[in-house]
């Protein structure tokens, strides 16, 4: 049974990891004919420290400013997201054993994440939101390169502070 402290420290984690994926959503990074969003990097980060429960809830919680605040409001993100944070975690707890290197099962984890979220994208951004097929390829593929971004990130992170240990203890 997890103590009311633990409880604490769990629900303090998400709200720090979800504040600070609603702030990255103003850091935009151009590169040339695309830009590059971070705020996957705390969804997936809070995926491998604390388990699909917490990943899940910085997707969905941690979304809100981006999904908002673009020139057509797309509330999908949120849920999207909520799906890439959730999977990341669920698989990453699965994989993380079957490798002495970690940055092999978050890869892993990662890409699962984002195969089994991609036709949600997809299907939302089309249909939903009428968006052209081509453009929501080339959102697919920025949304690839921001994951790995943030996979590399959080594991120079991780490697150095057990953040699982800092939150159950």
């Amino acid at each position: 049974m997890i103590g009311s402290t633990a409880k604490t420290r769990f629900v303090a984690f998400v709200a720090a990891m979800s504040a600070l994926s609603n702030a990255l959503a103003f850091l935009v990074i151009p590169t040339g004919m695309v830009t590059l969003h971070m705020i996957q990097l705390p969804i997936v980060f809070a995926g491998f420290a604390a388990g699909p429960l917490a990943g899940g809830l910085v997707g969905f919680f941690g979304a809100f400013v981006m999904a908002l605040t673009l020139t057509k409001p797309n509330p999908y993100i949120i849920f999207g997201n909520a799906i890439l944070g959730f999977l990341t975690g669920l698989f990453y707890s699965r994989l993380k054993k079957l490798s002495r290197r970690s940055v092999v099962p978050q890869a892993a984890s990662v890409l699962l994440a984002y195969a089994l979220q991609l036709p949600y994208v997809y299907v939302t951004d089309v249909y939903l939101m009428g968006m052209p097929h081509v453009v929501v390829m080339g959102i697919l593929g920025v949304l690839l390169v921001e994951d790995l971004i943030s996979v590399l990130i959080s594991h120079v992170i991780l490697y150095r502070v057990d953040i699982n240990r800092l939150l159950i203890r």
